[in-house]
């Protein structure tokens, strides 16, 4: 008896190919597992992220960073161009051991801003950016004749 090894053909594979041209995007994680692991990873495998919520209103920008647990002294804010990044350190005392995490979060400053007028405020966790709008970038009502 004489064994006969078949060779593999290109079109072996055709069902995943197949597969693949359904749904090429099916390999890939959603959107929302996507975002979920957006941030940044700190020792001790833990992943902590800095949430912030901006918004505007006729005379300011306001950018709200939840900051939980961290102190005044452990938070620095820096404007460099039209970017405002915010970097804290976070200290937790677990028995003998400290473990320690920085969080960093960037958010782009529009035009128009008074820079020599922003104003920031830690009150219960929560860091309160206000950036006020520069009077020239403030709109205006303009009278019909």
């Amino acid at each position: 008896m004489k064994l006969i090894r078949p060779t593999p053909s290109v079109f072996a594979r055709v069902t995943d190919f197949d597969d693949w041209l359904r749904h090429p995007l099916a390999s890939m994680p959603s959107l929302g597992q996507f975002f979920s692991q957006l941030g940044e990873v700190f020792p001790g495998g833990t992943s902590d992220k800095m949430s912030v919520d901006v918004h505007e209103d006729k005379d300011a920008y306001y950018a709200h960073f939840e900051l939980p647990g961290v102190k005044k002294e452990n938070v620095k804010i820096e404007l460099n161009d039209c970017l405002i990044t915010v970097t804290a350190e976070k200290r937790e005392k677990n028995g003998d051991s400290e473990s320690r995490c920085a969080l960093s979060r960037s958010v782009s400053v529009p035009d128009g801003v008074n820079v020599d007028a922003i104003v920031a405020k830690l009150e219960d966790g929560i860091l309160n950016l206000t950036l006020p709008k520069a009077e020239h970038k403030k709109p205006r009502a303009i009278e019909l004749n």
